[in-house]
């Protein structure tokens, strides 16, 4: 990611927004071309979201325009109304800042004469009012917009079309525009405000804004939201005030609603993830998604400038609900695809795998792998950390990940070293320092491990020892907490089970993971002088967690319960014990018992160590914690919990589809290897699978794998790009595979 001066984007432009009271208005520039024009490029910068138009058609059908980014930083002002909020210590950080600029060919939409340049500003995530469940927020100022046009003329000379001075603004149709809601009054829509004949003589003068202080500016190369697809609603009741709407689906976009000459009538949505067995949207389940639209006489209605998540949807009208329908929803997400394929023969984990796949692309939203699509919309670093291995590996989604990788380092504090729990940061966001902050290593770790840009190691170093000192500064007794900063500090977040694993334990054992990662970064940059010292806090942490949660006995740590043991060995803790304390207990259980963390750690040290028929019993269980009762409930996506529903949609459960590639399948890099460039081919023996196949895309092309059992026999095809030395390995036998296609039996 290369930082460019303010100027180099918009030259003498500055940031404008609406007079006084005007928070989502119209701006519009009408400028004389004089020449022919051979290239035209549009630079423009929403601070919120935005659509734009030239001479009266929409620049592009991309939803949002911008980015979210930690864009200036923020001040307790009459923007903030958070009561709940415990850390305003974040006022005082000194924390990174960034804009993303949005280039634009509008060659065509140029003619010779007069021309006219428009904006419609809402809220966005500068100003995303109260969030749907808490009725908190953060704005960070109101909305506003920086645009400039270069032109480039057949007769080879350049000339600017810039915002300084000439623009003008008006009261918009959006009466609230936010993240989290949208209310508008359609009657006061100005269709043709981007026409250059259009008379603006009433309109006001614009408000001219300072350039946020200390922000960087690139150039935004994040795959934009779009409406990727639409699905057709079922209509399931009709009363005389509404009529409600279920989706075969879980998605997230909005409805297209359909009238016939309805004007001044209020149409209300509301969206949710449940129903109530007499067909009413469950209230709880609504996290109070609602969106209004007053009617001007269109026959289609919907919202333009946010995303809601749900299933089922009721509509209302203050006029004739008959006249009243809708064919069909829009789903809107990030333009990123999946690029992997799995299928096996138990449907369990088909159903795993597909959902997660669904559960991800609905969660990719402004540049962000997002928590969830309706309750809170936000880049948790515990969530994005957690299966960012997933998302850079079964998506094209490197330059999404590539922006966040930005927002990560921005939210960390340059004095502490402390790392917010969200990236960009929405504060009152719970968290810990093993499973959320530490996305500060990991992170860049994930990136380079997946596409080799060991640049990406080097930028964020400095940061990464930063963090180790805040670790080592806010450990009390050799364990990892929080204790001086005030925050939650969350361990093996949504379990089933209460009581959960010590937070210490859990946030000590990722760290020590992490700093084994850090070490093998620092010998990868040769900066081996920094080792000792972060082995020297790693045995620190180690002792601490012996001393205070291992059963010298037994083996154990915590009991053996919730993946504890897991937790311990990846932190490589323990004894022989240990590891078959852990299968002997999940080899009865049969099932998960664990958070986040624990449900990605248990199945991958089985898998590891040739457990791998206790592993998938995991995946295949029919406990009451189980992805088997969720499809057999008929979830479409991931819920944010086992047992409770609050969100439908959480992809973080989905962190143990990661080994279905990496020991289903058997798809790994070899140690020391990044970007595939060597791969170990080595599929764990396990009794319940007989047919499995699938495939990544690698930076050297796809891999394929597919094996069939019968009898005695195991029948392989395995393809491999060029470039790529790869070694087959399965009950014994090694064998290294050509390019191409490889067929073998075993």
């Amino acid at each position: 990611m290369i930082f460019r001066d303010y100027k180099d984007f918009f030259g003498t432009s500055i940031y404008l927004s609406g007079p006084n009271g005007c928070d989502y208005p119209y701006i519009r520039k009408r400028f004389e071309i004089e020449k022919k024009v051979k290239k035209a490029t549009l630079y423009f910068s929403a601070l919120g979201f935005a659509e734009i138009y030239m001479n009266g058609k929409k620049i592009t059908e991309n939803k949002f325009i911008t980015p979210h980014t930690m864009y200036n930083k923020q001040q307790p002002n009459e923007f903030i109304i958070n009561p709940n909020a415990f850390d305003d210590a974040y006022f005082n950080d000194e924390l990174g800042y960034s804009i993303a600029v949005n280039e634009f060919d509008v060659t065509s939409f140029i003619t010779e004469g007069a021309n006219a340049f428009g904006v419609i500003l809402s809220g966005g995530w500068y100003m995303p009012g109260y969030d749907c469940m808490y009725c908190n927020y953060r704005n960070f100022g109101r909305p506003k917009t920086a645009f400039r046009i270069v032109l480039e003329f057949a007769d080879g000379s350049t000339a600017d079309v810039t915002n300084e001075m000439g623009c003008t603004s008006y009261e918009s149709f959006i009466i609230r525009g936010s993240v989290f809601r949208e209310i508008v009054d359609e009657r006061k829509e100005i269709a043709d405000f981007s026409n250059p004949d259009f008379d603006d003589s009433c309109w006001n003068r614009v408000i001219a804004s300072e350039q946020p202080a200390n922000s960087k500016f690139y150039l935004n190369e994040c795959p934009p939201d779009k409406i990727v697809k639409y699905l057709i609603p079922k209509l399931i009741k009709e009363t005389e005030t509404e009529k409600i709407y279920a989706l075969s689906e879980n998605t997230v976009g909005y409805p297209i609603i359909k009238t016939e000459n309805s004007v001044n009538d209020e149409i209300k949505i509301i969206y949710g993830e449940e129903i109530t067995e007499d067909n009413d949207l469950e209230v709880y389940h609504t996290y109070k998604q609602y969106s209004t639209a007053t009617t001007d006489g269109r026959k289609e209605h919907h919202v333009r400038f946010t995303w809601y998540g749900f299933r089922y949807f009721s509509v209302s009208t203050t006029g004739d609900l008959k006249g009243v329908s809708c064919d069909r929803v829009a789903v809107i997400h990030a333009d990123v695809k999946n690029t992997s394929e799995f299928w096996c023969n138990l449907s369990e984990v088909n159903y795993l795998y597909d959902t997660y796949i669904l559960t991800q692309l609905e969660n990719y939203h402004c540049g962000l792998p997002c928590d969830c699509p309706q309750i809170e919309k936000r880049g948790y670093t515990g969530d994005g950390q957690l299966i960012m291995p997933l998302g850079i590996s079964l998506f094209d989604s490197k330059k999404l990940y590539e922006k966040w990788l930005n927002d990560i380092s921005d939210v960390q504090d340059r004095k502490s070293g402390f790392v917010h729990n969200t990236a960009p940061v929405y504060v009152s966001c719970a968290g810990g320092p093993g499973g959320w902050s530490v996305a500060i290593i990991n992170a860049p770790y994930f990136f380079y491990k997946q596409f080799g840009e060991k640049e990406v190691l080097e930028r964020f170093y400095p940061q990464m020892l930063k963090f180790v000192e805040f670790i080592d500064d806010e450990s009390v007794d050799s364990l990892v907490t929080i204790h001086k900063r005030k925050a939650h500090c969350l361990g093996d977040w949504s379990g089933p089970y209460k009581p959960y694993l010590p937070e210490p334990f859990a946030n000590t054992c990722m760290i020590i993971e992490a700093f084994n990662r850090l070490i093998e970064v620092s010998k990868i940059l040769g900066h081996e002088e920094n080792v000792d010292k972060i082995n020297a806090l790693i045995e620190k942490f180690r002792k601490g967690v012996d001393a205070k949660y291992f059963d010298a006995t037994t083996g154990d740590y915590c009991g053996n319960e919730q993946g504890s043991n897991a937790f311990a060995i990846i932190a490589g803790l323990g004894d022989e014990r240990t590891l078959i304390n852990l299968k002997n207990h999940y080899a009865e259980y049969k099932g998960f018992d664990t958070g986040i963390f624990g449900t990605k750690y248990l199945p991958q040290v089985l898998f590891e160590n040739d457990f791998g028929d206790v592993a998938m019993g995991l995946y295949t269980s029919d406990n009451e914690a189980s992805f088997k009762r969720w499809m057999q409930a008929g979830e479409t996506t991931l819920r944010e919990s086992w047992l409770t529903t609050r969100s439908h949609s959480h992809p973080m459960f989905g962190a143990p589809v990661m080994w279905l590639f990496g020991y289903v399948l058997g798809i790994r890099q070899k140690e020391g290897s990044v970007a595939y460039d060597k791969v170990l081919i080595n599929p764990k023996k396990i009794s319940a699978l007989t047919d499995v196949s699938g495939s990544l895309l690698t930076p050297k092309g796809r891999i394929k794998v597919d094996y069939t059992k019968t009898g005695d026999k195991t029948e392989f095809t395995v393809i491999i790009p060029a470039n790529c030395e790869c070694e087959f390995n399965y009950d014994g036998m090694a064998v290294s595979l050509k390019e191409g296609e490889n067929k073998f039996v075993i």
